[in-house]
C-alpha cells in the first residue's frame, strides 16, 4: 500500500491497557526512540484519569494506525488549555489522512469539553507538518521556542541539529479555524515570508551543515518577525525543487472572542 492510498480505519479514544501497549510501540517505530525516552502505558492511564485524553486510529483488525495524546494544561495566566503532546502514524501511511482525522477529534473533544485552544509544537524544518497544522487545521503560530528539548534526544529524527519548534494555538471555536476546515485559505497577502527548504530530511542526509544554516536562518526569520508583533497563519509549499514558505500577518482577530 502506498502512502496516498487510505486504508479503511476508525477514530475511537484510547482506554484499554492494550491500546496504550499500541501507543508505546508506536513511539519506538515512528521516532526511534529507546525505550528511555518513551512514554510508557502508566503516563497514558493516568493523563487519562486526570483530564487528559488519547485518540488511536485502527484497521479492522484493531492494529493502531496513528494515535494523538493530550494533556490539560494551563497558561501563565492561569486560563486553561488543552495541550496536544504526541501525534504519529505509521510511515507509510502518513499522506493518507489519519493524522488530519486524529486532529479532528482533538477539534471535536474540545468543543464538548468547552476547553480551547489545543496547543502543541512541531519541527519548523518540516514542510509536511507546516502545511497540516497552518493551512488544514488553521492553527497560528505566536512562539518560537530555541532547543525545545536540548540536545539529548537519541532520537535519529533529530540527531544533528537544535529541536528548535513552532508552539503553534489552535482556535477551536473561531471563524479562522471553520474556514480552514472548510478548504478556505486566506487570499489576502502577507505581509512578511519565511522561506524553508521543502524536504529538509534529504537535505540533512546530504549535507548537515547546509541543514544547520537553514534552521539558523528560520530562527532569526521567525523571532525578527515575531518580535514586530506578526505572526505566521499561512504556509506555501515549494513547488519543483523551489522552497516553502510561512506566511506571517499583522491582523489579530483568529481568536474565539469571550
Amino acid at each position: 500500500m502506498t502512502s496516498e492510498q487510505q486504508p479503511p480505519f476508525t477514530i475511537r479514544l484510547c482506554q484499554a491497557i492494550e491500546d496504550f501497549d499500541q501507543c508505546v510501540e508506536m513511539q519506538r517505530i515512528v521516532w526511534r526512540f529507546p525505550d528511555a525516552e518513551v512514554t510508557p502505558v502508566r503516563a497514558f492511564v493516568i493523563t487519562m484519569h486526570s483530564g487528559g485524553f488519547t485518540y488511536g486510529a485502527f484497521d479492522a483488525a484493531e492494529r493502531m494506525l496513528g494515535f494523538s495524546h493530550a494533556l490539560p494544561a494551563f497558561d501563565t495566566n492561569k486560563r486553561p488549555f488543552i495541550y496536544s503532546h504526541m501525534a504519529a502514524v505509521l510511515p507509510g501511511l502518513q499522506n493518507a489522512g489519519i493524522g488530519y482525522k486524529l486532529k479532528l477529534a482533538q477539534h471535536e473533544h474540545a468543543r464538548r469539553i468547552g476547553v480551547w485552544p489545543v496547543k502543541w509544537t512541531f519541527d519548523p524544518l518540516l514542510s509536511r507538518n507546516a502545511n497540516l497544522n497552518i493551512n488544514k487545521l488553521g492553527a497560528v503560530v505566536r512562539t518560537y521556542h530555541v532547543n525545545y528539548y536540548g540536545n539529548f534526544s537519541t532520537s535519529e529524527m533529530w540527531r544533528g541539529l537544535d529541536t528548535d519548534r513552532l508552539f503553534v494555538e489552535w482556535w477551536v471555536q473561531s471563524e479562522h479555524v471553520a474556514n480552514a476546515l472548510a478548504g478556505n485559505r486566506r487570499s489576502d497577502p502577507p505581509v512578511a515570508v519565511v522561506e524553508v527548504p521543502y524536504d529538509i530530511d534529504t537535505l540533512k542526509k546530504a549535507d548537515m551543515e547546509a541543514a544547520r544554516e537553514w534552521q539558523f536562518k528560520v530562527r532569526s526569520g521567525f523571532q525578527a518577525l515575531l518580535a514586530e508583533g506578526l505572526y505566521c497563519a499561512g504556509f506555501e509549499a515549494g513547488r519543483d525543487g523551489g522552497h516553502s514558505r510561512y506566511l506571517f500577518y499583522r491582523d489579530e482577530h483568529v481568536e474565539e472572542k469571550e
